[in-house]
């Protein structure tokens, strides 16, 4: 299978296992979402103290916390999966 050329001017490593990659692609989408979520909680929030409006359905802190950490952890097992795709596993001297 002919690879396709990337944008980057670095040299991209070739998937070696595809199932990794969709599976890497769908994490990263989901901790983009959470990401997202939680951005507009705080743009809202800010809305709410800068012109006094009143919105009944934003998160509380520890809610707002659990958002970020979701999607920390989403963006981590993002990157692990897309190594795994890549064979990205050194061969080092083992030390």
């Amino acid at each position: 299978m002919p690879q396709r050329p990337t944008r980057s001017s670095g040299a991209a490593k070739p998937v070696v296992d595809p199932q990794s990659a969709r599976w890497a692609r769908l994490l990263m989408a989901v901790s983009a979402l959470l990401f997202a979520l939680f951005c507009l909680n705080v743009l809202l929030g800010k809305a709410r103290i800068a012109f006094g409006l009143d919105l009944g359905f934003l998160l509380t802190d520890v809610l707002e916390f659990l958002l970020l950490l979701l999607s920390a952890l989403f963006f981590t097992l993002a990157a692990l999966a897309r190594e795994k795709a890549v064979g990205a596993r050194g061969t080092g001297s083992g030390s």
